[in-house]
């Protein structure tokens, strides 16, 4: 057990509004909160790791599908030629308004990237290529090209488009969602546990098995192997029933 002193510097230093969330579940008993935020960092630790193998297994399955798609496309403004597989660098349409800030956004942080690289680095000062763009593009830009039942939204319509043509093609195990929605319903709320979990946020009142069981789900679209290998590392579900008190 930790000793008063200890609990009484770890609650000023992280501070009481931060601890306060888990103060009140523990009935304002500091060690038992305590106890209860180590655990949330923990799981949100087991969850980054999960989180991460679905982020790049996603980004993936929908960057090989734009690649393809998009080098069939007629250009748009060279009559005769198509766009080429480089679709962040020559998005073709919808693909160029879709992702145009995203894309800018993603440009500027690979060239900071490649700001931080030594002078004896391999790449440093190389030309920014459509991989440097593509790590840099975020978990929220999939979801927002994937299908949606808003049919308010601005690439309804676009959205669509891009799953019948391409992104289903990414998910060759989604055998029961031929619209997308389950799946990107998935990928959504994964993304809102990503800005959780990143932000060291509580994970108190999150349905942990549901958001795990997303995550997996999401994977087996993509590959059954990759989802039983995270599904292999996962500690989440072992941390749940660790928990210091009634989730």
């Amino acid at each position: 057990m930790p000793k008063h002193a200890t609990i009484v510097a770890v609650n000023k230093h992280l501070h009481p509004v931060r601890l306060a969330t888990y103060s009140k579940r523990c009935g304002n008993d500091p060690f038992q909160a305590l106890e209860l935020y180590k655990w949330n960092l923990q799981l949100s630790a087991a969850f980054q790791q999960v989180l991460a193998i679905t982020e790049v297994a996603l980004r993936n399955a929908i960057d090989d599908q734009l690649r393809t798609w998009n080098a069939t496309q007629p250009h748009h403004t060279d009559v005769g030629l198509t766009h080429s597989r480089d679709w962040l660098l020559d998005p073709a349409r919808p693909l160029n308004s879709m992702t145009r800030d995203s894309r800018r956004t993603a440009g500027k942080h690979a060239l900071e990237a490649d700001g931080g690289r030594g002078v004896g680095h391999p790449r440093k000062g190389a030309a920014v290529t459509h991989d440097d763009i593509l790590a840099q593009i975020t978990f929220g830009v999939w979801t927002k090209l994937l299908p949606t039942h808003d049919t308010g939204d601005a690439n309804y319509r676009a959205r669509q488009v891009l799953w019948r043509q391409a992104l289903r093609h990414g998910f060759p195990h989604n055998t029961t969602d031929p619209d997308g929605f389950i799946l990107a319903a998935r990928a959504g709320r994964l993304h809102g546990l990503r800005n959780r979990v990143s932000h060291m946020e509580p994970l108190l009142n999150v349905n942990i098995v549901a958001r795990h069981n997303d995550a997996l789900r999401l994977l087996g679209a993509i590959s059954p192997e990759v989802r039983d290998w995270c599904s292999g590392l996962s500690r989440v579900v072992e941390l749940r029933r660790q928990c210091p008190t009634k989730l």
